[in-house]
């Protein structure tokens, strides 16, 4: 693959090549640990320019997740139940997914005399943005014992480098606690969008994380109930480490990737280590979702010019407010860092141009209304099923879906209701464009997307798949003359809106809401 990686810094048709192999050998179970190496040596060998170039085309439609996003952590064991929904409402309101840290909801019940699940519950009852789940065992939440729930953040003030907690601490569990509530391990799984799992302990980290064979219980209950999966791993060396980490998160089907840089960065080149990081896991990523959960603020820039798609932060007195957007002798407990982080992405896609743009609500809800109407004979056609060798859809799509936002909106339209037809028109080349291509088996589909690659590529996956796809080069025109019936596949109203006024009074063309 080292050819193609090279050619792939300047050539996205190299770079679909590319993302097409890597998923094929992951869903075979046949991508080794020297095609992880290799990847990752010449990446290595670029330059830290290439690097950026080509961990950035692979946040492109259709090779990974293009947009950007905050996970946003409201939790502390310091917080009152009360200010722990204040902080949930909040993140609520702006429309940013929630990352709960369930040993702190644990510490929060035990004192108000209520289960740990029922703080949970109270949380995902008042929320519609997905809730990622994190600091979660083979008995339900982990528990800590105070100075480590009360931790001040040493190793991320100190900023290291460190391959364990500076002052010994972590990873005391307190078993007895989380036993207590083990029976009500899988409630939790089912309430949850997405869950975290660890595989620090996998690059030698035996103190800073529970073991893998605790993580791969969580990984098959995750699975079992069709929630997304996401992996942390440190940089550490920048190399065995990095190697190590990856391969341990796709062993275990890993849909979304969790580099934690920062004092866990011990490379000597420790921006081009995290830019390699972000590039090479853009590459070989399931879902294509990138984040990262500690990065000090060069590292939040690098990472992002480099394709990063989520960076954590945090409430005050949460430790995700201060491990990311800081730097040594800033980074502390008591940071509210969400404000920062936005600030540092807000500067970074305006200020270098980033192809990207920055998730809002528009957004949010034109990717639930899409899961919704993704669904053919009651089943959902997003990720992780496929379009020929490409997903459809990615693991920001299987979030939403698993939450209340996805269960409020009314939106009833699905697949099924679409007629069919012999030459269909689309306008839009992304993810619905294909599903509908898929199931309703036209002899030709017709396609103008505004940007020449979404529509290049999608034209190229169908046809890869059998389906007879001809472009239009952007003229939604040409579609209208050739089609029997033409859709326009936003479900974002402006859009729709500004196309449906172009095309006053054409019987032939229907939009989706």
């Amino acid at each position: 693959m080292r050819d193609i990686i090279k050619e792939a810094v300047n050539s996205l048709d190299a770079c679909l090549e590319l993302r097409r192999e890597v998923i094929k050998r992951i869903l075979r179970g046949k991508l080794s640990e020297s095609d992880i190496i290799e990847i990752v040596d010449t990446v290595d060998d670029l330059s830290m320019e290439d690097i950026q170039k080509l961990g950035s085309n692979f946040r492109r439609f259709p090779l990974g997740c293009d947009v950007v996003e905050i996970g946003v952590g409201p939790c502390a064991s310091s917080l009152t139940l009360r200010e722990l929904l204040e902080n949930c409402t909040l993140a609520d309101y702006i429309g940013f997914p929630i990352h709960v840290c369930a040993y702190a909801l644990g510490d929060i019940g035990e004192r108000v005399g209520i289960s740990p699940l029922e703080v949970f519950k109270r949380i995902y009852e008042m929320v519609k943005v997905p809730i990622d789940l994190d600091h979660f065992g083979m008995y339900g939440p982990m528990r800590f014992p105070k100075e480590i729930t009360h931790c001040y953040g040493e190793c991320y003030y100190l900023g290291g480098p460190f391959r364990e907690c500076p002052r010994g601490r972590i990873h005391g569990r307190l078993i007895e606690k989380e036993n207590e509530y083990s029976h009500e391990f899988h409630q939790w799984i089912e309430l949850a969008s997405t869950v975290c799992i660890n595989v620090v302990e996998e690059q030698g980290g035996t103190g800073h994380a529970p073991p893998l064979e605790e993580m791969k219980v969580v990984a098959e209950a995750c699975k079992k109930y069709g929630k997304g999966l996401e992996g942390i791993f440190h940089i550490g060396d920048g190399y065995d480490d990095l190697i190590e980490g990856i391969k341990s998160c796709i062993e275990l089907d890993v849909d979304v990737f969790v580099i934690e840089g920062a004092p866990f960065n011990c490379a000597k080149d420790r921006l081009k280590a995290f830019a390699k990081a972000t590039t090479v896991s853009r590459i070989l990523v399931k879902g294509g979702v990138v984040g990262t959960n500690g990065a000090y603020e060069d590292e939040c820039r690098v990472g992002l010019r480099s394709g990063l798609n989520v960076i954590l932060s945090g409430f005050k007195d949460n430790h995700h407010g201060y491990m990311c957007g800081y730097s040594p002798r800033s980074a502390k407990r008591g940071n509210f860092g969400l404000p920062r982080v936005l600030s540092i992405i807000k500067e970074e896609i305006e200020g270098n141009k980033l192809d990207t743009a920055l998730m809002d609500s528009t957004l949010s809800k034109a990717i639930v209304r899409g899961c919704k109407f993704l669904n053919y004979r009651g089943d959902s056609m997003i990720y992780p099923n496929t379009l020929g060798s490409f997903f459809i859809g990615d693991a920001h799509w299987v979030a939403f879906r698993n939450s209340n936002f996805y269960r409020i909106e009314r939106y009833d339209k699905t697949l099924d209701d679409i007629e069919r037809v012999d030459r269909l028109g689309l306008l839009g080349g992304r993810y619905i464009a294909w599903a509908m291509s898929k199931v309703l088996e036209p002899e030709e589909v017709y396609i103008s997307d505004p940007d020449p690659w979404v529509e290049r590529s999608t034209v190229k996956v169908l046809r890869d798949a059998g389906i007879d796809a001809y472009g239009c080069n952007g003229r939604d025109e040409e579609v209208l003359k050739n089609a029997d019936k033409t859709y326009i596949t936003s479900f974002i109203p402006e859009i729709v809106l500004k196309i449906k006024r172009r095309f006053k009074g054409e019987r032939n063309l229907e939009s989706l809401i």
